[in-house]
């Protein structure tokens, strides 16, 4: 397996949403704003404001995470991104790296590539925002 740098992802977010305890762990909603994506080979930015992070943290810090997002490139393509991934944070809210996998779905030619391939990150959560450093996954 190999990890090719790919881009640079960084994610605003609103104010947290607490949701409370229910049968899988607690929820935690975070409203992703204004999200950018910077690399050789896609630089794109959020489009629209129906995106955020519909987090799932177990009694033990295990967090799950799972996001919907559209995005619009520099040269005017759409493509829809999702992402999972797994954290631990045992000690707080952003206290450990998140791991996520990547997935991006488009009609546009330019970018049909993209719907092929597997985009692996490793990110970190501060209180107004995430950042992610994303691999292709070779």
């Amino acid at each position: 397996m190999k990890l090719t740098p790919f881009a640079t992802y960084t994610a605003p977010l609103d104010k947290l949403e607490m949701r409370g305890d229910g049968p899988r762990g607690h929820r935690l909603i975070g409203p992703i704003i204004g999200a950018t994506i910077e690399g050789d080979q896609l630089q794109a930015t959020q489009r629209g404001a129906s995106s955020a992070d519909w987090l799932l943290m177990g009694p033990d810090g295990t967090v799950v995470v799972d996001v919907r997002m559209s995005i619009r490139t520099h040269d005017g393509a759409f493509i829809q991104m999702t992402y999972g991934g797994r954290a631990r944070w045992a000690d707080g809210i952003g206290s450990g790296d998140v791991y996520s996998a990547f997935t991006f779905d488009t009609d546009d030619p330019r970018y049909s590539w993209l719907t092929r391939r597997l985009v692996v990150g490793r990110g970190v959560v501060h209180p107004t925002h995430g950042v992610y450093s994303l691999h292709l996954l070779d």
